[in-house]
């Protein structure tokens, strides 16, 4: 029994590497697009007819112009599915040390 359960904790870990190592390679393709988990609002550029004495929305115009939004939101949405990956796939090494423990440890007792 335990040499089962170690197998299938061998299959799920090695599940749980591969599986979010393809799905990264499909986002980093361009084949797929990560989870929208931020989104952050589109900011309108206001007309040319603003102040020039006005710094601060002269600055918020400009940093708009050299950032767009829609950069922090890939930047962010990549970090966040990049965290979730790292887990998933530690977690399936975890599972497959187990799994590779237990049948370890039946293969032991069988030639002792």
């Amino acid at each position: 029994m335990t040499k089962i359960l170690g197998y299938v904790l061998l299959v799920a870990g090695l599940l749980l590497i591969i599986l979010p190592l393809f799905q990264t390679y499909q986002i980093f393709t361009g084949n797929a697009m990560p989870p929208q988990v931020f989104k952050m609002p589109e900011t309108k550029i206001p007309d040319k007819n603003t102040n020039q004495f006005d710094v601060q929305q002269q600055m918020q115009n400009a940093m708009l112009n050299i950032l767009p939004v829609e950069l922090f939101n890939n930047v962010l949405n990549l970090s966040s599915w990049l965290m979730l990956m790292f887990i998933l796939m530690f977690g399936g090494k975890l599972l497959a040390g187990i799994g590779i423990q237990l049948i370890k440890i039946h293969a032991g007792g069988n030639n002792g």
